[in-house]
């Protein structure tokens, strides 16, 4: 009896460190429980509500007012900076709508490798929409906004499930699950869609430096921002533009920039690493939750090597194998997990149900051009 009342503390004693990790189950600086319907979520009026952003988790998504009307006009936000990734994570063929909230008379500061570095009183917002027909119509269904929200203590995650009931979005701490259908390139889809719950959040978002774990963006970084967008009909460069508007400052010369990995015009290699670099990255670099499996996937990194995946057997994985074998595309374990679909074989292990079958065609094409080594003679 005395163990299993041990082993019952251990249990809660660590859910509450993950839902801490996640920016869950603590307090807020006005001492409001951070799950409660807190009387700043009651604000009236047009402006953007940065109080209740900074000290709670509203019920619905439009009491924090960052979009105009209703959150279903997705591309009307409340003076968010509208932002385009050159290529983006995969998650079931969902679109993505991203936004970006600066409180007044502040910058994005320039980082070189990294997220940008955000002021405090940031929030980033990504709605996700997932097509009703096929993915080459427009019709689509809204399904979830996540919100991250840079307090004072750090970033947390404010997750939202779309209700077609409201005509907005509730709070949606367990996350939920939503059958979806469409096709696909000819192909009819029948997935489960899911919204992450604050637990699952940390496995892409936390990182661990110096013995102190983090939780932090993902994809607004300088080589995925370096983009072409259009502006007022024009073409424009999206950083130049930033800095045009008072956005962020850059330092003189070029800046780090990576394809979207479906332009065919760029490198085979580039675009693959570019795909691996916003899919698999923050888990796989020295400080992700996946730094135990020797994989080094950011883009920045020059040397294609064992770091890369080069004769590096698939650690902890049951199917074995090496994650690539130079020059034997078919024969590598990294693209086969982006293939698989079973709990305990795919990668990314939460985000996706379908594989992202391009992707997966990209990656082998890529490593079959390398110069072939016997992986198993090594």
């Amino acid at each position: 009896m005395q163990l299993i009342n041990v082993t019952g503390r251990f249990c809660a004693l660590f859910l509450m460190l993950l839902l801490i990790g996640c920016g869950a189950g603590s307090a807020d600086e006005n001492n409001t429980p951070a799950l409660s319907a807190d009387p700043l979520c009651d604000q009236s009026g047009s402006e953007i509500n940065w109080q209740a952003l900074q000290q709670t988790r509203c019920p619905l998504l439009s009491q924090y007012g960052l979009f105009k009307g209703l959150p279903s006009d997705i591309k009307n936000s409340n003076g968010g900076i509208y932002y385009k990734l050159g290529s983006e994570l995969f998650t079931d063929h969902a679109r993505k709508y991203r936004y970006i909230f600066l409180p007044e008379g502040t910058q994005l500061g320039y980082q070189q490798q990294d997220v940008l570095d955000f002021p405090t009183g940031s929030v980033i917002v990504k709605v996700f929409a997932m097509p009703t027909q096929s993915t080459t119509d427009s019709a689509e269904d809204i399904m979830e906004v996540r919100l991250l929200v840079k307090r004072s203590s750090g970033w947390i995650f404010i997750p939202y499930v779309w209700d077609n009931n409201i005509n907005d979005a509730r709070l949606a701490i367990a996350g939920s699950q939503t059958p979806v259908s469409f096709s696909h390139k000819g192909e009819m889809l029948n997935l489960t869609y899911e919204s992450p719950s604050l637990l699952r959040c940390q496995n892409c978002h936390q990182v661990k430096i110096n013995d102190q774990l983090s939780f932090v963006p993902i994809g607004p970084k300088i080589r995925h921002l370096n983009q072409t967008i259009e502006v007022n009909g024009q073409p424009v460069n999206q950083l130049k533009h930033w800095q045009s508007l008072g956005l962020i400052t850059l330092p003189a010369g070029e800046h780090p920039y990576a394809p979207d990995w479906r332009d065919t015009s760029a490198p085979l290699q580039q675009r693959a690493k570019a795909y691996l670099d916003i899919n698999c990255a923050h888990c796989h670099n020295d400080n992700g939750a996946a730094a135990l499996s020797g994989l080094r996937l950011e883009y920045w990194r020059t040397a294609i090597d064992y770091t890369h995946g080069v004769c590096n057997s698939a650690h902890g994985w049951r199917g074995g194998g090496f994650d690539i074998w130079p020059g034997r595309g078919n024969d590598s374990s990294l693209p086969l997990r982006m293939e698989l679909n079973g709990a305990a074989d795919r990668m990314p292990p939460i985000g996706r149900s379908v594989p992202d079958k391009d992707a997966v065609a990209l990656i082998r094409a890529w490593i079959d051009t390398l110069p072939d080594q016997d992986c198993a003679s090594g």
